[in-house]
């Protein structure tokens, strides 16, 4: 195989064109059924709110909260704009998580510790619906609260208990991601009647180093940094929470007055060939249209930035060598042998070193491929009878899990 052509297949951040990210975030004309039809008993100044000719409802008052926010976080955290503007983004989404289908974490991921973490989960508080920090917990402590309350749950330390947890803890959190799976029953009272529980909560995870990837990929990351000499950030106030109770009220009452209009408000997501990332950021886009001005703009930005595209898996990375190997050699099949040698001929590949530092093998191409129901066929080459692959065979996968 061509060593160059191995490497000519676009990657999914090349989907990705700057102006469509730019566009993100406007209006449709696809309103959902259910978005509330314009209503003429309703005159402008009867409310304060009037209706717009798509039916959308938009109020005189109360004013945003966003640009305050910004503030408070610029004064005492040391992160970039991007990841200010998601933040932000986020805690007046998670205001409304009732109203979205899908509600993603915020992950604050620093390198090294000193690197404000903590510091940093307190602002989120400040600003959070009825936030609540915790430094450790059992896995029966959160579908407990969501039991009491629908807190905003900061998990500080997460890389000290989480990361050596069992699977159940994990498992809890991940469940909230998504509003129809946010469940857990369990057995209770003396008869051990079975109880449905709620996860459906915003949450927090602060840590040294990454997450478990499935925490991560439910997750807004935000990266934290350490203060160069020449930083300054203001200290938190010890009444923090009692000052900063004008701004959840005022966060509060804007995101009320908006509520019909997030039920409604359709949006576009720009495409990075990641449909979990596209709902993570689905509130964010929202929440940034009704906002408007230049927060639209802002957040797709944000996203650009902030949306890794990471490196496909071992099998993902074989259907696209094997695509490109058919299109390289104009060929519409290859033995198992020919594919396993044009594999290992590339020097920048994993192939070479793929299986515990040796080379690839065809038993482990049948291995890689058999999830996607592809098996090598018995085929004639010359003389000989051997194993290998038809083009036809990956032609449907290549269309799924290559697109």
């Amino acid at each position: 195989m061509n060593q160059a052509n191995l490497k000519e297949m676009p990657s999914n951040m090349e989907v990705f064109k700057e102006g469509k990210a730019l566009d993100a975030g406007k209006l449709t004309q696809d309103f959902p059924q259910t978005c509330p039809a314009n209503d003429s008993k309703d005159p402008e100044g009867a409310t304060g709110k009037s209706p717009d000719s798509t039916g959308l409802v938009f109020s005189s008052g109360p004013p945003e909260p966003a640009t305050q926010m910004v503030e408070l976080i610029k004064r005492h955290c040391v992160i970039t704009d991007l990841e200010i503007d998601a933040m932000v983004l986020w805690v007046l989404a998670s205001y409304a998580m009732n109203d979205f289908r899908v509600f993603p974490k915020l992950a604050l991921i620093s390198p090294e510790k000193r690197c404000g973490k903590t510091t940093t989960m307190e602002v989120v508080e400040s600003m959070a619906k009825d936030g609540l920090i915790v430094s450790n917990m059992s896995a029966a402590t959160i579908y407990r609260l969501a039991e009491q309350k629908q807190y905003t749950l900061l998990i500080d330390e997460a890389d000290t208990f989480l990361k050596n947890s069992d699977a159940e803890i994990n498992g809890l959190i991940n469940s909230s991601h998504t509003r129809s799976a946010a469940k857990v029953i369990r057995c209770v009272g003396e008869n051990y009647e079975p109880k449905v529980f709620s996860t459906w909560m915003p949450m927090v995870l602060a840590s040294i180093g990454v997450l478990a990837d499935t925490l991560m990929d439910r997750s807004i990351t935000i990266n934290l940094l350490r203060k160069k000499s020449h930083e300054y950030t203001e200290p938190l106030p010890a009444d923090l929470m009692g000052l900063t109770e004008p701004l959840r009220e005022r966060i509060s009452a804007w995101v009320e007055a908006q509520r019909t209009n997030i039920r409604c408000l359709p949006v576009e997501v720009p495409d990075v060939g990641n449909d979990r990332a596209g709902d993570n950021w689905l509130p964010l886009f929202t929440v940034s249209a009704l906002l408007g001005g230049e927060w639209p703009s802002r957040c797709a930005k944000a996203f650009r930035e902030l949306t890794v595209v990471e490196e496909p898996e071992l099998q993902t990375m074989l259907l696209r060598d094997i695509r490109q190997y058919f299109l390289a050699s104009g060929s519409s099949r290859v033995t198992s042998k020919d594919l396993c040698e044009a594999l290992n001929s590339d020097e920048e590949g994993p192939w070479k070193t793929c299986s515990n530092g040796k080379p690839i093998t065809p038993n482990l191409v049948g291995k890689l491929l058999r999830p996607y129901g592809v098996k090598p066929k018995t085929m004639r080459v010359g003389n000989s009878t051997l194993r290998g692959y038809e083009q036809a065979q990956l032609e449907d996968a290549f269309e799924r899990y290559l697109s």
